[in-house]
C-alpha cells in the first residue's frame, strides 16, 4: 500500500515534530500491526458464506463476531495490568503468536458456531495483547513530544488493518481458484472463504518477526513493585469514567457497523437483483473500501482534537455519525453512489474519536496505574463492542421486514446523542484542563 511507504510517512511525520528516526520505526511498527490484522475482518467478509454453512440466524452471528471482543475483555483484564509489572513487550509478543495461531485454525478446524466461537475468544485475546501494549509502548517512546500525532498514526493502523482484512479478503474470495486448495482437504477447496482467510492468515505471520526486530532493543517499562493485577480503584477519576463511557458508546457503534455495514451493502445488491454470490463479494469489498477510507479518521481527529480540545471534537464527531445512523437507514433506495458516499462518510466519523479517547485516559492517568487505567477503558469499552453486533443483529431479527434497516442504524444515532451529553459534562469537569494542553 503506497500510504505505508517508510519514506514519505516519516517524512509526513516529520513536519509534526518527529524526529527522523523515531518517524520511521513508528510506521515500521504500524505496518507490522497492519500486517498482523490482515485476517482480523475475515469473518466479516465471510459472514454471508458462513451464516448459509453453519445455519446461523443474525442474533447467533452477532454472538460468534463479538467472541473476540469477550476474548479482548478477557485480555484487558489479565493480561494488560501485567504491562505494570513486566512491561508491555513480552506481553505484546506472545499476543501476537496466539493471535496468528488462533487466525490460521479457523478456516482449517471451525465447523460450527462452538468451535468458531471459541477460536475467535483466542484470536480477541491476542488482538488486544498485541494492541494495548502497543499503544503504551508508541506513547513511552513519544513522550518527549508528538504523542498525540504517534497515537492516531498507531490507531490508524490498526483501523486500517480492520478495513484491509475486509476488502482483501473479500477480493480473494473473489478470486482464488479453489480447486487449487484441494491439498489442504475437500472442505477447504470446497469452500467459498476458507481458501480467502488461510491466505491471510498465513501472510500475518510475517508480522512476528517484524515486532520481535521492532521492540528487541525497547525499554521494559514496569513496576517491579507492582502486582499485576487490575485496579478498578482508577474509576475514582471522574475524567476517567467520562472518557470510558464516552469510548464505550463509540465501541458500540463501530463494532456494529464493521459487522453489519457489509450485510446492509450486501442486502441492498440483493434487492436489486444481483446474484447473492456476487452480492456477498460486492459488499464485502466495497465495505472494506468505505471502512478504509474511514481509517485515517483517528490521525485527523487527534489533529482535530489537538486543536480544538478533546471533549469538543469527539462532541463534533459522534453529532456527525449519529447524522450518518439516522440517514443511512432511509437512502436504501437512492442511487449507489450515493449509498457509498454517506458510507464512507459514516465510516470516517466512528473512527475519527478513536484516538481521542486513548490519548485522552493517558493524559489524565496516574502513570504508575497506567496499564490498570487502560485496561479499564479497553475492558468496558470492549463490553459495549460485545453488545453492538448482537443488539443490532437482535434489532434486525425483530423489527419488520420493510424498516429493520431504519430501525438498527437509528438506535446507534441515540447513542451518538448520550455521548454528545456526557463528553459535554466532561468539559465542565476541572480535571479537563489536562486534556489537550488545557483545552479540555
Amino acid at each position: 500500500m503506497k500510504s505505508w511507504h517508510p519514506r514519505g510517512a516519516s517524512h509526513l511525520l516529520q513536519l509534526g515534530g518527529i524526529e527522523p528516526r523515531n518517524a520511521v520505526w513508528l510506521v515500521a511498527m504500524s505496518l507490522a500491526l497492519f500486517v498482523l490484522l490482515l485476517p482480523i475482518s475475515s469473518y466479516v467478509a465471510a459472514l454471508a458464506f458462513v451464516k448459509d454453512e453453519w445455519d446461523l440466524n443474525n442474533t447467533q452471528a452477532g454472538a460468534m463476531y463479538s467472541a473476540s471482543l469477550v476474548g479482548a475483555v478477557f485480555s484487558a483484564l489479565v493480561l494488560i495490568p501485567l504491562t505494570d509489572r513486566i512491561g508491555p513487550r513480552r506481553v505484546l509478543i506472545g499476543s501476537a503468536i496466539l493471535s496468528v495461531v488462533a487466525h490460521t485454525l479457523f478456516p482449517l478446524t471451525a465447523n460450527n458456531i462452538v468451535t468458531g466461537a471459541a477460536l475467535r475468544v483466542l484470536a480477541g485475546v491476542g488482538f488486544l495483547g498485541v494492541y494495548t501494549p502497543g499503544l503504551r509502548i508508541v506513547a513511552e517512546r513519544f513522550a518527549g513530544g508528538g504523542r498525540g500525532t504517534a497515537i492516531g498514526v498507531f490507531v490508524t493502523a490498526q483501523y486500517a488493518g480492520h478495513s484491509g482484512s475486509l476488502a482483501i479478503t473479500g477480493a480473494l474470495m473473489a478470486n482464488l481458484d479453489r480447486q487449487g486448495w484441494g491439498f489442504c482437504g475437500s472442505r477447504l477447496a470446497a469452500s467459498e472463504w476458507r481458501p480467502a482467510y488461510l491466505a491471510v492468515s498465513l501472510i500475518a505471520v510475517v508480522s512476528l518477526p517484524m515486532l520481535y526486530v521492532l521492540l528487541r532493543g525497547s525499554t521494559q517499562s514496569s513496576d517491579g513493585g507492582s502486582s499485576g493485577r487490575l485496579d478498578p480503584t482508577v474509576l475514582g477519576n471522574p475524567t476517567v469514567r467520562y472518557l470510558i463511557l464516552g469510548y464505550s458508546l463509540h465501541a458500540i457503534q463501530l463494532f456494529a457497523v464493521r459487522v453489519w455495514l457489509p450485510v446492509f451493502l450486501t442486502a441492498v445488491l440483493v434487492a436489486r437483483g444481483v446474484s447473492t454470490t456476487q452480492a456477498v463479494v460486492t459488499g464485502a469489498t466495497m465495505g472494506g473500501v468505505v471502512l478504509a477510507v474511514g481509517s485515517i479518521g483517528p490521525v485527523m481527529g487527534g489533529i482535530m482534537s489537538d486543536r480544538w480540545g478533546r471533549a469538543m471534537s469527539a462532541s463534533a464527531i459522534f453529532a456527525l455519525s449519529g447524522a450518518c445512523a439516522f440517514l443511512i437507514g432511509w437512502i436504501v433506495d437512492l442511487p449507489w453512489a450515493i449509498i457509498v458516499a454517506v458510507g464512507v462518510v459514516y465510516g470516517w466519523a466512528i473512527a475519527a474519536d478513536s484516538a481521542i479517547y486513548q490519548t485522552g485516559v493517558i493524559e489524565v492517568s496516574n502513570p504508575v496505574q497506567l496499564g490498570s487505567t487502560m485496561a479499564m477503558q479497553a475492558s468496558l469499552g470492549l463490553m459495549g463492542g460485545v453488545v453492538g453486533p448482537i443488539a443490532f443483529g437482535g434489532i434486525l431479527d425483530v423489527s419488520p421486514e420493510a424498516y429493520r434497516w431504519v430501525v438498527s442504524y437509528s438506535a446507534l444515532g441515540l447513542l451518538a446523542i448520550i455521548a454528545i451529553s456526557g463528553l459535554q459534562r466532561l468539559r465542565a469537569l476541572p480535571q479537563s484542563r489536562l486534556l489537550a494542553g488545557g483545552k479540555g
